[in-house]
C-alpha cells in the first residue's frame, strides 16, 4: 500500500470535499488529527476555539492548554 505525506494512512476517505468551515466538521477533523498525532495544518486559533469540545484525552487537552498559554 502506497501512502504519501499528503494522504496519511489514518484518513480512510477523501477530505477534499470536507467543509472545514462547519464547526462540527472542524471539531471532528481536529479530534481525529490529534488522536493520531498529526499536528500538521492545525492552527493555534482553531485549537483555542475548539479545545473544550474536542474528544481527546484530558492529559492531551492539558498539554495543549499549557502550549496555548505559552505560545498563543
Amino acid at each position: 500500500m502506497k501512502t504519501s505525506k499528503n494522504n496519511p494512512i489514518f484518513w480512510d476517505y477523501n477530505l477534499e470535499k470536507a467543509d472545514l468551515e462547519n464547526p462540527k466538521v472542524k471539531i471532528w477533523w481536529l479530534t481525529r488529527k490529534l488522536k493520531f498525532g498529526d499536528l500538521s495544518e492545525i492552527k493555534k486559533t482553531d485549537l483555542k476555539k475548539y479545545l473544550a469540545k474536542l474528544d481527546i484525552s484530558s492529559s492531551l487537552k492539558e498539554l495543549l492548554r499549557n502550549y496555548l498559554k505559552k505560545y498563543a
